[in-house]
């Protein structure tokens, strides 16, 4: 890479209030906070990035924390700015809010070099994106019925959907009932994301016992290596976890413990893309299949990057406000193709720090195919 400057490097806090508030168990969200990142080259380009940030301080990490050592580090290429900051201060950007942070400036920068030489990111490791197997996230808001699952399923296999994921529902029954109701559609394969709401083996077993899943995903909380040992054994499909383990121990330790079948990974809080460049020959070595955490626009590029087996990519509808920000940049895919040509290959909206999410309920529309 030629010798790129850093101009700036910024993060900022936007929140999407929800017009439904969306329920998963005993957890209410009624509003989704994002950070977004934003890497300015001397020249002008700018790189972002963004990601739900769980209410934590992440935009505050990049501003305090990371944003002008990686600047003065920078010299274009993002891999090396990452590992040396990484060694420089790994006891404060290791995990967390400033894990997060770290992993968005690094996407950010990678999308700001990309654009700066007229790329994709994928273009800049001589590689074209892979056919991958493109799964949708319905069934929200959870609180649903099972009587209202079957028009998605088919909405969403319409929409070119290979497979289809459900949140856990206000209920344990509730959200056995919507699987149920998904399964008997026999239009694709169903999982399920239980969102760390069973505290033993035998609670996740009551709920997805018996039934035909693609994988079940994130039963307990982080940390329970345990837990998911034994229900691993219990099961007689797939066992998946790790979104949100914002720590350089994932996803090592579901690997080395033998806690799971397949891995879920998300490079905004899990060291970003130069991170998984660095893991790749251990992940393929591994052999364990990745089903991508949502952020379509970096994943589907990652995976057809890295040589780690991917089994699904995931997008939610507009209006379904799994991840409203995104859902904003898919429903607008048809206006921006301009803008869309380099880095990841999307366009950030202009929002204020606080703004409406889109409202009317899910509206599938065709799934940009990798």
């Amino acid at each position: 890479m030629t010798n790129i400057k850093i101009k700036s490097v910024r993060g900022r806090r936007v929140t999407l209030t929800l017009p439904e508030p969306v329920e998963l168990g005993n957890y209410i969200i009624k509003a989704r906070g994002f950070c977004v990142a934003t890497v300015e080259l001397e020249d002008g380009t700018v790189g972002t990035a963004f990601a739900l940030d769980r209410g934590a301080p992440v935009a505050e990490a990049i501003n305090t924390l990371i944003a002008k050592p990686y600047a003065e580090i920078f010299s274009g290429d993002p891999l090396k700015a990452w590992d040396t900051l990484l060694r420089q201060s790994s006891a404060a950007l290791s995990s967390g809010a400033a894990l997060r942070g770290f992993s968005l400036v690094d996407l950010a920068a990678y999308d700001a070099v990309a654009r700066h030489e007229k790329r994709t990111v994928g273009a800049g490791f001589n590689k074209e994106k892979k056919k991958l197997p493109t799964w949708a996230v319905i069934g929200y808001p959870p609180s649903r019925g099972p009587e209202e699952i079957a028009w998605e399923v088919k909405a969403a296999v319409e929409a070119g959907a290979v497979g289809v994921k459900l949140p856990v529902g206000k209920t344990p029954e509730l959200t056995r009932d919507r699987i149920i109701a998904a399964l008997d559609t026999k239009l694709c394969p169903v999982s399920t994301d239980l969102a760390w709401s069973c505290r033993t083996p035998e609670d996740a077993m009551k709920i997805v016992g018996g039934l035909d899943l693609a994988w079940v995903e994130d039963p307990f909380i982080p940390g329970s290596l345990d837990e998911l040992r034994k229900l691993r054994s219990l099961l007689q499909v797939p066992l998946a976890s790790g979104d949100d383990e914002a720590h350089l121990y994932h996803p090592q330790a579901f690997i080395e413990t033998g806690a799971v079948d397949m891995l879920r990974i998300d490079a905004t809080c899990q060291g970003g893309l130069s991170r998984l460049i660095q893991l790749d020959e251990y992940l393929t070595k591994a052999g364990l299949p990745i089903s991508w955490h949502v952020y379509d626009a970096w994943h589907s590029q990652i995976a057809s990057i890295i040589g780690a087996t991917t089994f699904s990519l995931e997008f939610s509808a507009p209006g379904a406000s799994v991840d409203p920000l995104a859902e904003m940049i898919f429903a607008n895919k048809a206006q921006t193709t301009s803008t869309d040509k380099y880095g990841w290959q999307f366009t950030m909206p202009d929002l204020p720090d606080e703004s409406m999410a889109l409202s009317g309920g899910a509206k599938w529309i065709p799934i940009p195919q990798s």
